[in-house]
């Protein structure tokens, strides 16, 4: 690369451009440079004639220039080549440097004006807000660099058409180009940003472009008022207000959306034409005005819309109310006064249909009516109908509030009047007719049943009504049926006795009569069932439903009409019993007369004999000649029923029942007696020799700790194909040892139970209250065969859970997310048995989210705590901490608990660092450092005090604001020792400093910086660098110091929040600041001892000896022979090049064809730049 001036030539020799190779080439003219893409801001002249090819040896003998274009504008410029020799070739680009004077003068900002930003929305950054310009340099060479970003936004650029991107430096061609934008945050005030504007050579520092965000709309708030009626109101500041600075300086319209409907708004000026639009200014002038056009009303409104057309922004429509204060110039007006009729003794409402006065200039509430005492009742509010009032309003009337309660006469009433405050009507009469309720029977049924069902009592039975549609019918037991109950089914269809039910339930079949069976046969029986029916006022009655039980009445279900007919179970190839515990048809007995009961007989007749077996009558075959038996043989187990072997599964016989005179002779039925056919229904099962099969469905019974439990057939079920429930027999081996099996009903304790009584429900396991788990072994037989042992696990379901949990859960700041481990939360039973616990978030925290495996959930386990799974990380930057509400949950308990989840600033901070008392210390890196913060997070850490010791404050060090106390600074104010810490000149020796650590991108922090202050002691070591004494009066003299001993520790670590990062105390030694400030006193040692004068008397001894030896290095070499050198210039400003220097170079020093592509600073260009002069080589002398 070479560097020259716009419209000046270079030669270009071999010190700029060389080749090498490992090619036999002994002439430089075999060397040949082809130009592929020539320069675009000059030319390429060769022995004075532009070319666009050369060769090695035109560049030793110097014939090769570059010649700049001087009217060309860019700063740099560029030629592309093609360099071969004896077939072997290379590419290369040669990069030129034009250095224009404008580079030496500093950018002049031609506008930096305030930037409007409008909340929610990007504002863009144009040339009409910040243009910098300088002679000769192009806009795309003029560089922003943000340096202190803005608080309530951010500087985006606008790349590929739609995509923002955050950025940290910028170009005036970006900005004429509207590619630069303000993001304001949602939060409107005053803003600004720091920028460095550089040309890359002289640099304008710290200019502050200042940002307000305002609102999108035009804030715009109208206050409701009050106006008299047929008078006028100013709409003033006062009641019309745009409360944003921005908004009211602007030019504002009040566009009038929907007028008033009983007024207008006008000048004050006698101008009888409405507005519909009006101006800001003449608002705050007083010209406007809304006028009441005196009509009866009590209210009005208006809407209006504030609108800024220069810059296209209004605001919502806003409505106004207004208030009309009435003058009261109208007397009340009876309008309706129609009287009430009422039923005796109830309440009604007296509505404004019935009793209304109106009044033109006086609202309801304000009518009040002033009655005489009624003669048939009271006047009452239907808050409190029992106490009887005098006044009442019209409004109340309106509202239904006033009723009228009968009492007494039929006919009567109430004289009154109506006010409005001002005006009295005359007296008027309200008058009252009662009319009486009475209950009547619709229907009166008898209810008939079949035994053992129940019936529903409809209101084709029992319905009762009213002579007035007044309140629902009640009906109330006065004597409950002797023989049944009256029932009703609740949600869960489950039935329950009633003593009192409506008409309502009784339509809809809701009632129900249940007959329950006697333990003596019957065949007629009849009950009653007695009611008291009520309907509000109505005078009671009485009623009795009579029922009728009969086995003669509709079976709906299909029962039989015998006292039992329940059929028979037996084992293919077996015979049985068929006693009256299976046929029993004694019921046929009671149809008949007490007395006649005792001669006759009931007789059975056979009328189809079953197909798969014998019928056995005293161990003989039945007769089907004579196929007859008695109730008397049915109950005395007489009869058998005999199965011969089949592959059939069912049988059965028909047979007639009726009543015979008990007289020797033909089996001949009695002319009037009741005669029924039946069916007896018989059931074989296959004989099965197998031992009966264990079908549960779980094995693990599991009861709440403490409780019972009764076993069904979900735990304990068999199967076996010749044998009953109540045969299959259950053998407890080995009991449970967390409680006992007992009988349900006797709490006896068990161990043999059947089938049956599982089924039943007759067996229950009661817990002993532990939480072990336990089991039960036992054996299941059929009196034939035996199972092996079974076991029934039995699981304790604990009733509580114990929470442990940490105070807060720490998130370090910056952390994308922390775990959540068994330390912080962990819930258990306390049993030997962990049950598996769900935890259920139930509250939204707002900063923070809590995830399983990265992802955000609202449940979580505690096996995922355990496998290191659950974490919690802040989502929101704005807050240093939040609280989530969970539910921990067992399979029986649950607990409620909160979790703190806090962050941790990410900060190095000293272990209580000891300070001097009274002194101004150095805040530096020592004290506090959140340079991993902003490693971490790219952006500038800002520390804000938060509190702090009474005499201590921060302050500023440097600049405008030296020495004033500052609440706030950043990283870099620290880093830059631009911070210092006032020390407490009290005698309190521990103190604490809390701040928030903020920075872009994560969750705030707060932290502590704890130290410790003692007297000053010149001799001793402090933690920080003293940038002050303190006074006299805070010194402690040598001679009271001996022997003294830094103040003991009071707090242990750890008690306060700090940083991640902990620092034992610091060892530096005590120093003075020397910079800050002229007037401050420097430090002066008190000690007087050997070695503080023995001390700098070396030191000036070996200055000495070193400036000698230097002057006589310089005498020698002077001798050697003088040379015109020049001086070195002093360091130039910004840039500034005050004189060219030129030096001799080697000429082997040659650029390899390797480095012209190479990315590496251009060695001439910082030359321009050097601060020191470089080092000479040998033969090299400054000219």
């Amino acid at each position: 690369m070479v560097i020259i001036h716009p419209g000046s030539t270079k030669t270009l020799d071999t010190s700029l451009l060389m080749v090498e190779s490992n090619t036999d080439i002994r002439d430089p003219s075999e060397i040949e440079y082809e130009v592929t893409s020539p320069p675009s801001e000059g030319t390429i002249i060769v022995n004075g004639i532009e070319a666009s090819s050369f060769t090695q040896e035109d560049l030793i003998k110097g014939v090769v220039s570059y010649q700049h274009n001087k009217q060309g504008l860019k700063s740099k410029d560029a030629f592309s080549f093609t360099v071969q020799s004896k077939g072997v070739s290379d590419h290369g680009t040669f990069r030129i440097k034009i250095f224009k004077q404008g580079y030496l003068s500093e950018p002049e900002v031609i506008i930096n004006k305030l930037i409007i930003s409008y909340e929610g929305e990007n504002a863009v950054i144009n040339k009409d807000h910040l243009r910098v310009e300088q002679a000769d340099i192009l806009p795309s060479e003029m560089m922003y660099t943000i340096k202190q970003p803005p608080r309530l936004g951010h500087v985006v650029k606008v790349t590929n058409g739609s995509t923002l991107d955050y950025i940290h430096s910028f170009s005036q061609e970006e900005i004429n180009n509207d590619q630069i934008f303000f993001m304001p945050m949602p939060t409107p005030g005053g803003d600004s940003f720091t920028v460095d504007i550089t040309n890359r050579f002289v640099t304008l520092e710290d200019i502050q472009v200042a940002v307000d965000i305002v609102p999108g709309q035009v804030p715009f708030h109208g206050l409701n008022f009050t106006v008299r009626e047929g008078s006028g109101v100013a709409l003033t500041q006062d009641l019309l207000n745009i409360t944003h600075s921005f908004y009211s300086s602007a030019n504002i319209d009040f566009v009038v959306e929907e007028a008033p409907q009983h007024g207008a708004i006008r000048y004050m000026d006698g101008d009888e034409d409405d507005l519909t639009t009006f101006t800001w200014d003449e608002v705050k002038s007083g010209l406007i005005y809304y006028l009441h056009d005196s009509s009866e009303t009590s209210e009005d409104c208006f809407t209006l819309l504030a609108s800024a057309f220069e810059i296209g922004r209004t605001s919502e429509p806003v409505t106004i109310g207004i208030t009309v204060l009435p003058v009261n110039d109208e007397p009340p007006r009876l309008t309706h006064n129609t009287g009430l009729e009422v039923l005796s003794g109830e309440d009604a409402e007296i509505t404004e249909h019935m009793l209304s006065t109106e009044d033109a200039d006086t609202p309801p509430e304000e009518l009040v009516y002033s009655i005489e005492t009624p003669s048939n009742g009271i006047v009452a509010f239907r808050v409190s109908p029992g106490d009887s009032i005098q006044n009442f309003t019209q409004a109340q009337i309106n509202n239904g509030d006033v009723v009228f309660t009968h009492k007494g006469s039929q006919l009567g009433g109430f004289a009154f009047t109506v006010t409005d405050g001002e005006h009295t009507s005359p007296l008027y009469r309200f008058l009252v007719t009662a009319r009486r309720i009475t209950i009547s029977m619709e229907t009166e049924e008898e209810l008939m049943l079949f035994p053992g069902t129940r019936q529903p009592i409809t209101g084709d039975i029992l319905k009762a009504v009213t002579s007035e549609g007044g309140d629902e019918i009640t009906y109330a037991v006065l004597r409950a049926p002797r023989f049944g109950r009256l029932i009703s089914p609740n949600h869960k269809k489950q039935f329950k006795e009633v003593s009192r039910f409506s008409q309502s339930e009784l339509d809809s079949g809701s009632i129900f009569y249940e007959h329950q069976m006697p333990e003596e046969p019957f065949w007629v029986v009849m009950d009653s069932v007695e009611l008291l029916l009520s309907s509000g006022p109505a005078q009671a009655m009485e009623h009795t439903l009579p029922v009728n039980v009969s086995f003669l009445a509709e079976n709906r279900n299909g029962s039989s009409q015998l006292w039992r007919n329940t059929g028979l179970d037996i084992v293919r190839d077996q015979r049985k019993v068929i006693d009256s515990s299976r046929l029993d048809a004694s019921n046929l007995l009671a149809s008949i007369a007490e007395s006649e009961q005792a001669f006759m007989d009931v007789m059975f007749e056979v009328k189809q004999f079953p197909a798969h077996g014998r019928l056995v009558l005293g161990d003989l075959d039945l007769p089907k000649e004579s196929p007859y038996f008695l109730q008397e043989d049915l109950d005395n187990g007489d009869l058998e029923y005999l199965q011969r072997y089949s592959d059939a599964s069912s049988d059965s016989f028909t047979f007639r029942v009726y009543l015979k005179p008990k007289v020797r002779g033909p089996q001949v039925q009695s002319p009037a007696a009741v005669v029924l056919e039946e069916t007896f229904n018989i059931s074989i099962r296959r004989r099965d020799y197998s031992p009966p099969e264990l079908v549960s469905v779980d094995l693990l019974l599991e009861v709440l700790q403490g409780s019972a439990v009764v076993l069904t057939q979900e735990y304990l079920n068999t199967i076996d194909q010749d044998n009953t429930p109540a045969e299959i027999i259950f053998t407890v081996t080995k009991g449970p040892a967390n409680g006992l099996l007992v009988d349900t009903e006797s709490k006896d304790q068990i161990e043999k139970f059947t089938q049956e009584d599982i089924n039943a429900g007759r067996v229950t396991f009661i817990s002993d209250g532990s939480l072990a788990d336990g089991f039960m072994e036992f054996t299941v037989s059929d009196g034939r065969h035996r199972t092996e042992s079974h076991t029934l696990h039995i699981g304790i379901l604990a009733r509580a859970l114990l929470l442990a949990k940490a105070e807060e859960i720490h998130v370090r700041q910056g952390d994308d997310e922390t775990l959540i481990t068994e330390s912080m939360l962990k819930a258990t039973t306390g049993g030997p048995n962990e049950e598996e616990v769900i935890y259920k978030i139930t509250n939204i925290p707002e900063y923070a989210a809590v995830m399983v495996d990265r992802q955000p959930t609202s449940a979580f386990s505690q096996k995922q705590i355990r496998e290191g799974r659950v974490s919690v990380r802040f989502v929101k930057s704005t807050s240093p901490r939040d609280t989530v509400a969970i539910v921990a949950r067992s399979r029986a308990a649950n607990i409620s608990t909160i979790l703190n989840v806090t962050v941790t600033p990410l900060v190095n901070l000293p272990y209580d660092p000891l300070l001097p008392q009274g002194a101004t210390v150095l805040v530096d890196t020592k004290l506090l450092d959140a340079s991993l913060l902003a490693n971490k997070t790219n952006a500038v850490p800002t520390f804000h005090v938060v509190s702090q010791p009474k005499s201590a404050q921060f302050l500023k060090i440097g600049g405008a604001a030296d020495g004033q106390p500052v609440m706030s600074f950043t990283q870099r104010d620290v880093e830059e020792g631009h911070v210092a810490l006032q020390v407490p000149g009290d005698k309190v020796e521990e103190e604490e400093v809390k701040f928030i650590l903020r920075a872009h991108g994560v969750p705030p922090a707060e932290g502590t910086l704890s130290f410790r202050t003692v007297p000053y002691d010149p001799s001793m070591t402090y933690g920080a660098k003293i940038l002050k004494v303190p006074s006299s009066g805070s010194v402690v003299d040598r001679k009271d110091t001996a022997g003294r001993q830094s103040p003991p520790r009071t707090t242990p670590p750890g008690s306060r929040q700090r940083g991640n990062l902990g620092w034992s105390e610091g060892a530096n030694p005590t120093t003075t600041h020397p910079d800050f400030g002229s007037h401050r006193k420097p430090v002066v040692s008190m000690q007087r001892n050997l070695w503080a004068i023995l001390i700098p008397i070396l030191a000036i001894l070996l200055l000495l000896f070193l400036a000698a030896a230097v002057a006589y290095y310089l005498v020698r070499r002077n001798k050697t022979g003088k040379h015109n050198v020049q001086t070195t210039s002093p360091k130039p400003k910004n840039g500034e090049v005050k004189q060219e220097t030129f030096r001799k170079t080697d000429p082997a020093n040659n650029i390899p064809m390797s480095n012209v592509d190479s990315k590496e600073p251009d060695p001439e260009l910082l030359q321009h730049c050097r601060t020191t002069n470089p080092a000479l080589k040998k033969n090299q002398y400054w000219v």
